[in-house]
């Protein structure tokens, strides 16, 4: 009930501002776009690699306030060698949508509210064998953080994000496996669209 009335209210607050906007509705120079790539590496025994991204897409309604929607993947893969000698292989994908809300509470700096619903897909396998087990979960997370970053119509800006999950979802892909919050840290760039001027 709380997701149905989260997006509700967005949807008025996109409409009110495409009403009431100065040039009779809505404005291309207020939209922007970007996002935050994921990259990691790891070597030796317990080896690694991740590759991802996470884009969006908002538009400022307010001075102060932005709304959009994001999306989210990113593909793990990892190697690790147990007690018994045999090597472990580990695949996940994750993927999902968002809806952000930052309100801009000084300059430079903002507040980031984020409700997000992630599709899981994980896969184990010992290499060199025959034994395989996969699963898939979903789950949905409530983001909220704070950020900083410039926000100049005509311009790239850049932003750096940390999040945490507070919804307690035993699969979110920003908590431990035993439940702990583990912060998200996300750097990224975004521009807006039309021409040069300031919101």
């Amino acid at each position: 009930m709380k997701k149905i009335s989260f997006c509700f209210v967005l949807l008025v607050c996109l409409k009110t501002s495409f009403s009431q906007d100065n040039e009779g509705g809505f404005n291309m120079n207020k939209m922007f776009a970007g996002g935050t790539v994921v990259l990691g590496l790891g070597f030796g025994n317990n080896s690694q690699f991740t590759i991802g991204g996470n884009p969006e897409l908002g538009y400022t309604i307010f001075e102060t306030v932005d709304l959009g929607v994001c999306g989210n993947y990113i593909y793990s893969s990892a190697s690790y060698l147990n007690t018994n000698g045999n090597t472990y292989k580990t695949n996940i994908t994750l993927s999902g949508l968002g809806i952000f809300t930052r309100l801009h509470v000084s300059e430079g700096f903002f507040i980031q509210l984020q409700p997000e619903f992630n599709n899981i897909q994980y896969k184990e396998s010992i290499k060199d064998g025959d034994d395989s087990r996969e699963e898939n979960f979903k789950s949905s997370s409530f983001l909220v953080g704070v950020g900083f970053g410039s926000r100049d119509v005509g311009r790239m800006n850049f932003f750096t994000t940390i999040l945490i999950d507070l919804q307690k979802d035993k699969y979110s892909p920003y908590r431990t496996s035993t439940g702990e919050i583990s912060p998200v840290v996300r750097s990224g760039i975004n521009f807006y669209f039309g021409r040069k001027g300031r919101t």
